[in-house]
């Protein structure tokens, strides 16, 4: 005889809660970085860019946790708007990619941004529960 159907409390679902935290947090970081000319992706590739010079490109998309061709066509956008550099390395090996002054002008401009952000957003939590967030967020991304 089958189980009657008793329906889960959503509050108790830790990936209901997730996902009710990326879309709360989505909105103000969309509309923040929309205002120094970025988007969240672009200013996690920028970011990363910055501290790992000379990363790949695969590397890069893995930690931007995009696929290569969607990095591929981000780049496109960042190289095309003059914020990251594309210097070819020779026959066989990887191009550089680096940002431009204009790239590290624009981080300097949106890291303010993004630690308010962040503060804000994370002002109910203690430092510790904070770090320990951080921890097991790094933790679920691998």
């Amino acid at each position: 005889m089958s189980q009657p159907f008793v329906p889960l409390d959503p509050d108790s679902q830790l990936g209901y809660l997730l996902v009710r935290c990326v879309d709360q947090l989505s909105r103000p970081w969309h509309e923040a970085l929309r205002v120094q000319g970025i988007n969240p992706r672009q200013f996690s590739t920028l970011a990363t860019l910055a501290h790992d010079p000379g990363i790949s490109q695969g590397e890069l998309a893995r930690r931007v946790m995009i696929t290569p061709q969607s990095m591929s066509e981000s780049l496109s956008r960042l190289i095309e708007t003059g914020l990251v550099s594309r210097s070819d390395a020779g026959p066989g090996r990887a191009a550089q990619l680096e940002l431009t002054d204009a790239g590290r002008k624009l981080l300097k401009r949106a890291y303010p941004v993004v630690e308010e952000l962040n503060r804000e957003c994370f002002s109910a939590l203690t430092e510790a529960e904070r770090t320990e967030l951080a921890r097991v967020l790094r933790k679920l991304i691998g």
